[in-house]
């Protein structure tokens, strides 16, 4: 089978492409390649559902025929621990049985370099040290129905995990489903959670994750307060990064700097800096869905590492009246984000080009 392609991803950032293509098209056991009728490079795909999809970070041009093969990409490991691994080596690991609630720790760049901070899951002399609910990459939110779900102070809420679903390994993309629910500190369930993370083999140069988040208010109705303790969303970057030390903070809408980006409303925001032995610049940028409630997002970013969507909250950034947001009774609300690792400082048109791809 032939197709032609015709893809330009922006500054070499990866783009997710919907192939031309069926799920039948594909052998049975799904493993296959686009082969470049002129050239010979070869592009990975995989089943996602009724699509088939792939990923790129070069243009895609010209004629292109479908071949069975098999090609390194994602694959995962269970223990006490979900690894996510790439063809380069481990990516992230998700724990499920420490601190408050799961995290990402630790997250890895291109080169293995780690890109959060290891505090509180380890000591690394001249780390910060402050706020220890700050777990690598999460999701938390303060004052859900009055529980603290945010920190790990005295009388703190839980999002407990439960189990693992819908486990995916491929040449284009894997993840996992987890379930999970959040309860008060003496175990009242709060509501119904199902996070659903999935991790593309996007190259050596970059990483890019899909971040989804239903909340379903199976309890009785959920009242999320504007508060900015909050994050559905949350990294704590490396902290070489920080803002205070030599980080830079931009957004979609020309922000620069903690002062242009606490609390504002943005498509998107990139947090990058130093981050390595050689001090190298490395970025995240969070990608805001227009899916998503309370589109475009505020973001609880600061000098410090701390870099959260909060799209629930606007008083408590000093951007108007209060706007809690109230889930009623037997309803769900779903959450959906991309996270994109680059190297360099975030380009902001490139960034741009990459969350089209994201909201289409």
């Amino acid at each position: 089978m032939n197709i032609e392609l015709n893809v330009t991803p922006p500054a070499g950032l990866p783009v997710v492409v919907e192939l031309p293509l069926q799920p039948g098209d594909l052998p049975e056991d799904g493993a296959a390649v686009l082969i470049n009728s002129a050239t010979g490079a070869k592009l990975p795909v995989q089943v996602d559902g009724a699509k088939v999809l792939s990923i790129t970070s070069t243009p895609l041009s010209g004629q292109w025929t479908l071949e069975s093969a098999e090609v390194p990409g994602v694959t995962l490991k269970v223990g006490r621990k979900l690894s996510l691994n790439l063809p380069e080596g481990l990516f992230s690991e998700y724990h499920v049985d420490e601190g408050a609630r799961p995290f990402l720790w630790p997250v890895l760049g291109p080169g293995n370099v780690p890109l959060t901070r290891a505090f509180p899951m380890q000591q690394i002399e001249g780390e910060t040290q402050d706020h220890p609910h700050h777990r690598s990459l999460w999701s938390a939110f303060d004052e859900v129905n009055e529980v603290n779900n945010w920190a790990e102070t005295p009388g703190h809420g839980f999002t407990r995990h439960l189990e693992f679903q819908d486990l995916t390994e491929g040449p284009v993309f894997g993840g996992f489903t987890g379930i999970g629910k959040w309860t008060s500190a003496e175990g009242e369930a709060v509501l119904d959670e199902t996070r659903s993370i999935r991790l593309y083999n996007a190259g050596a140069a970059t990483r890019l994750l899909d971040y989804t988040l239903a909340l379903t208010a199976s309890y009785g109705d959920v009242t999320f307060n504007d508060t900015k303790e909050a994050g559905l969303l949350s990294i704590r970057v490396a902290t070489s990064m920080d803002g205070k030390n030599d980080g830079l903070i931009i957004n979609s809408e020309g922000g620069r700097g903690e002062s242009d980006c606490w609390g504002h409303q943005a498509r998107w925001t990139d947090y990058s800096g130093p981050a390595g032995e050689d001090k190298s610049t490395f970025g995240f940028t969070v990608f805001d869905h227009p899916s998503n409630p309370g589109y475009p997002t505020r973001w609880h970013v600061r000098d410090y590492g701390l870099f959260s969507a909060n799209p629930f909250s606007t008083a408590a950034f000093g951007q108007g009246d209060p706007t809690p947001f109230t889930l009623p009774a037997g309803e769900s609300v779903t959450f959906r984000y991309r996270v994109l690792i680059h190297q360099g400082d975030g380009d902001a048109a490139a960034l741009e080009e990459v969350w089209k791809n994201f909201a289409a």
